[in-house]
């Protein structure tokens, strides 16, 4: 059993490794290489093209945006937490909620967009997306204080949310596929830390 658990950490680590590689590798491909550019730009979806989409699309953003319902998640999540148990498990969800969001804004902060002579390309860095990344975030939180046994019930729904708000970006015109691609990556090197902790946690218990 300890020799399962401790596999299980060291896989959750690699996984954490593995999507900060991931990290760097999307932001220099799509950020500083003419080819990503042109292939980000290529798949944006400006405002505008579709208006029903378009609306759809804002009014997600509003409600994934709202910090009054991120509070009431969070706060479910603690909840839910302390009535199974899993008061260390929910705190790892708070805490990786607010890394991946202060993460997304410091990133944003310091990485640079050059311009490459991209048609329609601008040097205005958007990497990576804070939306997605609180998502993402949410979601993995959620996962957190869930039995094992339930959690791929939740997972899927839970991931495909944050693919929709990822696309919901995009139809907006406030990120490219690259943004989403690196928010996710970012909460989900974050997430596999917050679960090798939570995981730590219950063996000390």
């Amino acid at each position: 059993m300890r020799a399962r658990t401790r596999d299980g950490g060291a896989g959750l680590l690699l996984a954490a490794v593995a999507c900060v590689l991931g990290l760097l590798v999307t932001c220099a491909v799509f950020v500083w290489t003419p080819a990503g550019q042109e292939l980000d730009q290529l798949l944006l979806a400006g405002p505008g093209r579709d208006g029903a989409a378009d609306g759809a699309a804002m009014a997600l953003l509003s409600v994934v945006g709202d910090p009054l319902v991120l509070a009431v998640v969070l706060g479910g999540v603690l909840v839910a937490g302390m009535l199974s148990g899993r008061t260390r498990a929910a705190l790892a969800g708070i805490v990786l909620f607010g890394c991946s969001v202060a993460g997304a804004r410091v990133l944003k902060s310091v990485v640079t967009r050059p311009d490459l002579d991209v048609t329609g390309s601008t040097t205005h860095n958007s990497f990576p997306s804070g939306h997605v990344a609180a998502t993402t975030a949410i979601v993995l939180a959620v996962l957190l204080v869930l039995p094992a046994k339930v959690r791929w019930w939740a997972a899927v729904p839970g991931l495909a949310g944050a693919v929709l708000v990822g696309a919901a970006t995009m139809i907006a015109g406030w990120h490219r596929l690259s943004d989403v691609l690196g928010a996710m990556l970012l909460a989900g090197a974050i997430g596999c830390v917050a679960f090798w902790s939570a995981g730590g946690a219950r063996r000390r218990l």
